[in-house]
């Protein structure tokens, strides 16, 4: 089991530059809580003692909220909200954990927008979920997502008979087997996974053909479906991008495409494909708004045309 830029995370962690938000999402409840954990660890801990107790859940600075119930009242919420906003007493940082966040009501959610529009200094979200399209578009343009991804379920793929380099997408996008075999039953998710990949490399290579190009990729992504699901691959090639600065190439979402990968990205920083990456996510909340798709693949073009 690993997640998606959890090593980027750590060098923003040490570089003091984590965003105050981030939505964990997956398919295995019991991984994404294990990384959450980890990540809170890595950051609020320097030593063997504080991981811990932070393990333990005996640490003044750590909150996790896990409720057995059908639902998360407002109540529970504004009882987090109310810890977290009083300063730090054992180092720089709060984090707080809230499992299941797409358990929690409306109303909650209502409370914790606000939270989050203008959040305490050095106060860290670690919202956790299973059903990210459960959740309130306004949490998710106001959170940086980490996608876990389960090699189990990557095996299973494999087993069905799933192609690896497929696999590796399918399992990254959090499909469960039964869901990517439909995807693959009539050549759609292969057809708009290559339409993807190869308007990406043209934007790398030559962006103002990359926006012409739109034209022929949206005709590929024709339906609503298709268009939310490319967005979620070009993040995915985006974070390619970034595990191969970081020599973390046994997680790549497009394996077979690694040598064109690398050459794409040795020209980009950290921070350019971080940006990315926020900017592929605000413009699928866009295309959730019902934003025309080619207005917000527009955009995103002209971010990526920037360099």
């Amino acid at each position: 089991m690993e997640v998606l830029m959890i090593n980027q995370l750590e060098k923003l962690a040490s570089n003091e530059k984590l965003s105050h938000a981030y939505l964990f999402e997956g398919t295995l409840r019991d991984d994404i809580k294990q990384q959450a954990l980890d990540f809170a660890v890595r950051i609020l801990c320097d030593d063997a003692q504080c991981e811990s107790r932070i393990r333990s859940h005996n640490f003044a600075d750590f909150y996790w909220l896990e409720s057995e119930e059908q639902t998360i009242k407002k109540e529970m919420i504004e009882d987090v909200l109310h810890r977290m906003n009083q300063k730090p007493v054992e180092g720089d940082y709060k984090v707080y954990v809230i499992v299941d966040f797409d358990k929690v009501t409306v109303q909650g959610e209502n409370s914790i927008l606000k939270f989050l529009e203008e959040p305490p200094p050095n106060t860290i979200a670690l919202l956790l979920t299973t059903k990210a399209g459960d959740i309130l578009p306004t949490i998710h343009s106001r959170c940086q997502h980490i996608v876990i991804h389960s090699e189990n379920h990557y095996d299973q793929m494999l087993k069905a008979g799933i192609h690896p380099d497929l696999a590796a997408t399918l399992a990254a996008l959090s499909f469960s087997s039964e869901e990517a075999e439909e995807w693959l039953e009539d050549k759609e998710f292969e057809e708009l996974r290559s339409a993807l990949l190869k308007w990406v490399e043209l934007m790398q290579k030559d962006s103002q053909m990359g926006l012409i190009q739109l034209v022929e990729l949206l005709q590929t992504a024709n339906e609503r479906e298709h268009q939310l699901l490319m967005f979620d691959m070009l993040q995915l090639y985006f974070q390619d991008m970034i595990y191969i600065k970081i020599e973390r190439q046994n997680q790549l979402s497009y394996p077979e495409h690694e040598i064109k990968t690398k050459q794409l990205s040795e020209r980009l920083s950290l921070q350019t494909l971080t940006h990315w990456i926020d900017t592929t996510q605000q413009a699928k909340q866009k295309l959730l708004q019902y934003v025309s798709p080619m207005l917000v693949m527009e955009q995103v073009a002209i971010e990526m045309a920037k360099g």
